[in-house]
């Protein structure tokens, strides 16, 4: 049987990845995760279901994820290492903190197939939401292999970007299944046309082959994620719980979404990318504001710190905007929120409060976002972040005393 090992067993792991691959059928599953506690619940269990919703019918699937092999990447590296070397696929989804951790047991996994000499091609697919994904993880792998391990990987070793966008939450409650996932119903998977196997090989009937589907990804996070996230900056500074409640809000939505049509701007510009149109704005509010998937400000906010980064989904599309004479006001005003919110349950989100009170806002914005104030465009950003964050706290004294 064919195998896939699927590294990193949270939302996109199990409710995109593995759900997918099961129903392709034909697949050996195997999950690899560091998260000793998931692992042993999901040996124990040996099921877990995925929920999928249309967000704008509430039309509802159910796969319930069975046979699978739950591998816990610390306790169990060898045979970890050994289902690598035996899997013609293997799928990454994980947060970039863990990147180079799992670039390394890539890397393992190639010299342990070079020492052995397996001719057998594997395809590695890489899922997350960041620009220039293939190139970090290429980077990571080939500093630490030798000679012939390079011109093994060179050969025999393939990344595949890919477009996870399946949105997938946690349920609101979850009943007899603890490992319950639910999310949209998106049934493909955009992958880039790059495999080396021998024509024929079978490629799984939900793969979407694409020219590139690193600029798929640019589209995606300066363009959906940027409004997703506007969003959710906003309400998490308003003390929202979900995407749904804080979309409903109208003054927030049109921020949201005034930003979003910067970008789109600047997208059509550089890439050819056309302006949304009417209904595609009309149908993208009705999704986030759909019953039917309830999804967390906190899960889309966290991590701020990665997400306020220059090839992110802000300050991203905010230089392509510079580029083709656009001013990006509204993109940077909704970076700006992510300086004027605290949650104690998010390490970035104090790092953040932490660097505004010790070294001030303007230096804080530099520092947290990654800006070189030496740049013209750098500095322009900065200041209107800085702009924004002194208007939007103006009168609001809890946060004035965190941000002045």
């Amino acid at each position: 049987m064919r195998r896939v090992v699927i590294i990193g067993s949270g939302r996109t792991g199990r409710g995109m990845f593995g759900e997918m691959f099961y129903l392709e059928g034909g697949f050996d599953l195997v999950f690899a995760d560091i998260d000793s506690e998931l692992i042993g619940a999901l040996r124990e269990q040996g099921y877990y279901t995925v929920e999928k919703k249309n967000l704008l019918t509430g039309k509802v699937a159910k796969t319930r994820v069975d046979k699978f092999h739950a591998i816990d990447v610390k306790r169990d590296h060898e045979e970890y290492i050994d289902f690598l070397l035996k899997s013609e696929l293997v799928a990454t989804a994980v947060f970039p903190e863990s990147f180079d951790v799992v670039a390394s047991d890539l890397a393992g996994m190639v010299s342990l197939r070079t020492s052995r000499n397996v001719v057998e091609p594997v395809a590695v697919l890489l899922g997350g939401n960041y620009v220039g994904l293939k190139a970090r993880f290429d980077m990571a792998i080939t500093t630490r292999l030798a000679g012939s391990e390079r011109d093994y990987y060179d050969k025999y070793v393939t990344l595949i970007t890919t477009k996870a966008n399946r949105k997938v939450v946690y349920p609101v409650a979850f009943g007899e299944d603890a490992l319950a996932l639910t999310g949209d119903d998106k049934s493909v998977l955009q992958v880039d046309d790059a495999f080396r196997f021998e024509p024929g090989w079978g490629m799984p009937k939900f793969f979407e082959p694409v020219e590139s589907c690193e600029l798929s990804m640019i589209k995606k996070i300066w363009n959906e994620n940027l409004l997703h996230c506007s969003l959710g900056f906003m309400g998490a500074y308003a003390g929202y719980e979900t995407i749904g409640q804080i979309a409903s809000n109208r003054r927030a939505w049109e921020l949201a979404k005034y930003a979003w049509l910067e970008g789109r701007r600047a997208l059509e510009l550089e890439y050819g990318m056309p302006m949304p149109s009417e209904s595609e704005i009309r149908e993208t509010f009705n999704k986030f504001t759909s019953p039917y998937l309830s999804d967390s400000i906190s899960r889309i906010v966290r991590q701020p710190i990665r997400k306020l980064q220059p090839n992110d989904r802000f300050l991203g599309p905010a230089f392509l905007c510079m580029k083709h004479g656009i001013n990006p006001y509204f993109i940077l005003h909704a970076a700006s929120y992510g300086f004027c919110y605290m949650d104690e349950n998010e390490p970035q989100s104090m790092q953040i409060a932490d660097a505004v009170r010790k070294d001030g806002i303007e230096s804080a914005v530099a520092t947290v976002c990654g800006l070189d104030v030496r740049d013209e465009q750098s500095r322009f950003a900065r200041d209107m972040i800085v702009a924004g964050i002194r208007e939007i706290t103006a009168g609001d004294s809890e946060v004035i005393m965190q941000v002045c």
